[in-house]
């Protein structure tokens, strides 16, 4: 019987399922593996078991179940993840269930006051103003099903229109504040912050408003700026939000890339053709954060927005980042005066022909530095070298490097050494390869040999339940007290399920015995379990020994110092007694 919405909730859900919304996985024998989310690695070690409904990384360390996937992947508390969790499910949360939060988290209210903002401007398109500012977006190519999708609205040109309207559905000023729609004067009055805008609700990847994009329509006050965005909340971090992932990512992972572009109009008017794998950074350059977000569906990235690679340091920085940790990226070559959202308006198939037509970033790096700099000069080869040696030195693979290194070669008709005597020259940048999760300090330490003998043991335990039968008293007088616990309380459990784990095992000690589960569950050749477990407590049983003899050999030298001869011929006969049992 279902006791709690959490067992419910797990009970309807495939945790493969749901992970494989974040994480491209492969089928490998009985269970799933992909490419980390977490930390940035080249090989997967990331292990999906549909059987245990588990999953751990072996090269972070990091594991659980699907709660904790959600947790970990969205940055969000356990209530939210509940909430999330419960409405894919289709389970109904109730005040009265145990595992409920009664009291409302702080994001949840702001999520609460977000959403309720939205309507508020929706509504707002149906008013005289608002009507202008929709006939303009209609012209602009903005399609009836559009403004639904995308939840575009209106704020009105007045000061607190959104604050009354707010207080009066009973959110406090301090809520409003905090959810990041209004503005404090120093007279310590405040006023709403967006006011004759376009307003664009920005999405979390679950689909949630948490903030908004306004653009000015209507005032023709120079001093005005054209966008403005929703300042950092505890919703809303511009550096690890893409406008529109919440309906691209599963196109992105369908389709193996991404389109970037820049603006709002960008992403609406080019998802209306047959691309909608786009997303934006909304005027901000690509940040790790974005990186991050965008690996777990897709490692080809295709830029679609106007690049001064010789001067904009902010765009270069980003696509230097994404071609350091391993993205293939491309250039969409778009008509002079026209970004994404006009061609697509004008012409849906001549848009959809530029994106087949996007060539290598690179290749754009090597136009735009030969066509900016002369390459039959000293200087002119000199900076353009620069340039190029920068971007090819952020390139994680040997091999393309080589090929774009012959090519510079070339082009400057210099020897190929000499560019790679300048390619060395170059430093990296300080944190360009670093891990964006924090690995826990667990899974740095280097493990003991002894440690790791009996984290073999115990995963064997879970292979084959023979081996259990085979651990006699004295070996485990052998083992660590933390390894004896978990032996003594599988010997307990009825059978080697989570369900019965569950009842034996405390907190703490449950998620580590899981993880454990987890990693036999991926082993594959049942017939050596049972001879390497023999193997592994041989093994034990020769390093135990062998520390023994280590402590034998200390004691002897205490006992010789203060003479205690009785003591010492004692010691003496452990000690060839252990030392002919280890030679046999």
């Amino acid at each position: 019987m279902i006791n709690s919405p959490v067992e419910e909730i797990k009970n309807r859900m495939d945790i493969v399922q749901v992970i494989g919304e974040y994480v491209k996985l492969q089928k490998t024998g009985a269970n799933y593996r992909g490419l980390c989310p977490f930390h940035s690695e080249k090989g997967p070690s990331f292990f999906v078991s549909p059987a245990r409904q588990m999953y751990h990384c072996f090269g972070c360390s990091v594991g659980g179940d699907l709660f904790q996937f959600v947790m970990q992947i969205e940055g969000i508390e356990f209530v939210d993840a509940l909430r999330l969790l419960a409405q894919k499910a289709g389970v109904e949360l109730k005040k009265s269930d145990p595992s409920f939060v009664k009291v409302q988290s702080e994001r949840k209210q702001l999520q609460e006051v977000l959403e309720l903002a939205s309507r508020f401007f929706e509504k707002q398109l149906e008013s005289t103003q608002g009507l202008i500012a929709k006939k303009y977006l209609q012209e602009r190519g903005v399609k009836d099903e559009s403004f639904a999708t995308w939840r575009i609205g209106y704020a009105p040109d007045a000061k607190r229109a959104l604050l009354d309207f707010l207080k009066k559905n009973g959110h406090t000023e301090g809520e409003i504040m905090k959810a990041g729609l209004l503005i404090k004067t120093e007279d310590e009055s405040v006023y709403d912050r967006f006011r004759s805008r376009i307003m664009f609700p920005i999405f979390s990847l679950q689909g949630d408003i948490v903030g908004f994009g306004g653009r000015i329509f209507g005032k023709e006050d120079s001093n005005l700026a054209k966008y403005m965005n929703s300042p950092a909340t505890p919703l809303y971090d511009k550096s690890n939000i893409l406008y529109g992932l919440n309906n691209a990512k599963i196109e992105i992972r369908k389709q193996d890339f991404c389109v970037l572009v820049e603006g709002y109009m960008d992403v609406i008017l080019t998802t209306q053709t047959t691309t909608k794998n786009v997303v934006s950074t909304s005027g901000t350059a690509l940040t790790p954060f974005h990186l991050q977000l965008l690996k777990r569906y897709s490692d080809n990235l295709i830029l679609a927005f106007d690049m001064d690679i010789a001067g904009d340091s902010a765009t270069k920085r980003g696509i230097e980042l994404a071609l350091s940790q391993g993205f293939s990226v491309k250039i969409v070559r778009l008509p002079e005066g026209k970004d994404p959202a006009d061609i697509a308006k004008e012409d849906p198939l001549l848009w959809e022909k530029a994106l087949k037509d996007a060539s290598s970033i690179i290749d754009y790096y090597f136009e735009t530095a030969f066509t900016t700099f002369d390459k039959t000069t000293a200087e002119g080869k000199k900076r353009a070298a620069a340039l190029l040696l920068n971007v090819i030195s952020k390139l994680p693979n040997k091999i393309e490097q080589t090929h774009w290194i012959q090519r510079l070669a070339d082009e400057l008709r210099v020897k190929e050494e000499a560019v790679v005597e300048e390619l060395a020259k170059v430093k990296k940048e300080p944190g360009e390869r670093r891990e964006f999760t924090d690995v826990p300090k667990a899974a740095e330490e280097k493990k003991t040999r002894r440690e790791l003998i009996e984290g073999r043991i115990l995963t064997l335990l879970f292979c084959s339940v023979e081996n259990l039968k085979k651990v006699k008293e004295e070996d485990t007088q052998r083992m660590s007290l933390k390894t004896q616990e978990i032996i003594a309380g599988l010997v307990k459990a009825e059978n080697l399920e989570f369900s019965s784990l569950e009842k034996v095992f405390p907190p703490a000690t449950l998620k580590e015995v899981k993880q454990i589960a987890l990693l036999a569950d991926i082993e594959e050749d049942e017939e050596e379990f049972q001879d390497e477990f023999n193997l592994c407590l041989h093994s034990l049983a020769i390093f135990s020994q062998k520390e023994r003899l280590e402590e034998i050999i200390k004691d002897i030298r205490e006992a010789e110092g203060s003479k205690e001869f009785e003591r010492l011929d004692l010691l003496l006969r452990e000690f060839y007694e252990i030392t002919k049992e280890l030679q046999s």
